[in-house]
């Protein structure tokens, strides 16, 4: 007992324990290990532990980054000069409130690449920024039944819920994920570094899974993810996304000609690209792109534990919308969110217009979106009204 404690009232508790990082002497020595032993190594991790700390490497091996997970051949999948790469790192913890959080930074003299790992956030990550460059129709399934995606600037992965658990049906998961930083949306995908990005973040959570005393590991997808040009679509008007029927309206400022009379309504047709999520992931994102940004998502997130991330927004803004089996929604000028109980789960369609300013494109192009993709989805069919809600 310290002196701090000889003069704590005793009502009054002491502090919680601080959570452990993944190399605390305590959980690296599990089983049953002899007194004089433990008392030895718990010493040389210590002595060791407090230098590590500092350098943010952890106390196993030097050469390691991000934990002890990424060696120097690891990176040079992804970093030109590897042997530079310099890494500043917190612990990977578990807290309570907020699950597993932990951040890496790679940097060199070019740039850096950050590692974060933490549990999507049902108020923020769906419609948020985690949401607009992970769930990107420029990156592409991992495929092998992993809830992850990867381009050549994002990645994520996440951790299997039998290692780290899940609170609810009503909470993200916990991911891994890779930010290297700008994207040009419209640019072509490299996909070297794309398979570079997907194999660190494979290393990255296979070490939380060994770390956590799990059994098994992830398989390496990417040798096999879908081809780099598999993205681009060729948009036709009456099948936007690829979808038989589904047609943009004509643009409100297109219906009047310099005086004030009417001529003929044009459909919008100068995007730069389109680009689609390849089929068997678990979102299906179609993204309108001009001049290297996005014009207007079209989103289905076919995969439950992302769809967890709209249900929250599904009565958020003025027009609602309604389905069959309960299903519900609304939509503005430029959101909109369904979510329905489908037979393979709850599903979310989302919509995001940065482009147009008036409400017609979305409160006319959502609702035939939804029915049209409700069946692929695997909710049969849905016939979608709309009314008025008290969101805004």
């Amino acid at each position: 007992m310290s002196e701090a404690d000889d003069h704590r009232p005793a009502e009054v508790p002491g502090p919680p324990p601080a959570p452990r990082a993944w190399w605390h002497p305590s959980r690296l020595l599990r089983g049953r290990v002899r007194p004089a032993l433990a008392t030895a190594v718990v010493g040389a991790l210590l002595g060791v532990a407090g230098t590590a700390w500092q350098t943010g490497s952890g106390p196993f091996r030097a050469d390691h980054k991000c934990w002890g997970a990424l060696d120097t051949s690891d990176l040079k999948r992804y970093f030109r000069e590897p042997d530079k790469v310099v890494a500043e790192e917190t612990a990977v913890q578990f807290r309570d409130l907020t699950g597993y959080s932990g951040v890496c930074r790679l940097s060199t003299g070019r740039g850096a690449v950050t590692v974060n790992v933490h549990q999507l956030d049902v108020h923020y990550d769906g419609l948020g920024r985690w949401g607009s460059e992970f769930l990107a129709a420029r990156l592409v399934p991992m495929g092998g039944g992993l809830l992850g995606m990867a381009s050549d600037t994002r990645a994520w992965l996440a951790l299997p819920e039998g290692c780290v658990g899940r609170p609810s049906e009503i909470d993200g998961p916990t991911v891994v994920d890779i930010d290297a930083g700008w994207t040009v949306q419209d640019s072509e995908v490299d996909k070297k570094e794309r398979a570079g990005l997907t194999h660190m973040v494979v290393k990255l959570v296979n070490r939380i899974i060994d770390q956590e005393g799990c059994s098994g590991a992830v398989v390496d997808p990417s040798d096999r993810l879908p081809a780099a040009d598999d993205i681009r679509a060729e948009e036709r008007p009456d099948a936007v996304c690829g979808i038989k029927g589904l047609a943009i309206p004509a643009r409100p400022e297109d219906d009047t000609d310099g005086s004030g009379g009417k001529k003929g309504g044009k459909q919008r047709t100068d995007w730069s690209l389109v680009q689609v999520t390849p089929d068997g992931g678990p979102v299906r994102a179609c993204d309108h792109l001009r001049v290297g940004t996005e014009g207007l998502r079209l989103m289905t997130v076919s995969d439950p534990r992302l769809a967890a991330l709209f249900e929250r927004s599904s009565s958020e803004y003025g027009t609602s919308l309604k389905g069959a089996r309960g299903s519900r929604g609304s939509l503005s000028a430029r959101n909109g969110v369904f979510w329905a109980r489908c037979q393979t789960g709850d599903v979310a369609f989302v919509a995001r217009n940065t482009e147009w300013d008036s409400s017609s494109l979305l409160h006319t192009l959502f609702p035939r979106y939804i029915e049209a993709e409700a069946a692929r989805a695997g909710c049969g069919t849905l016939k979608v009204t709309t009314g008025t809600s008290e969101g805004s």
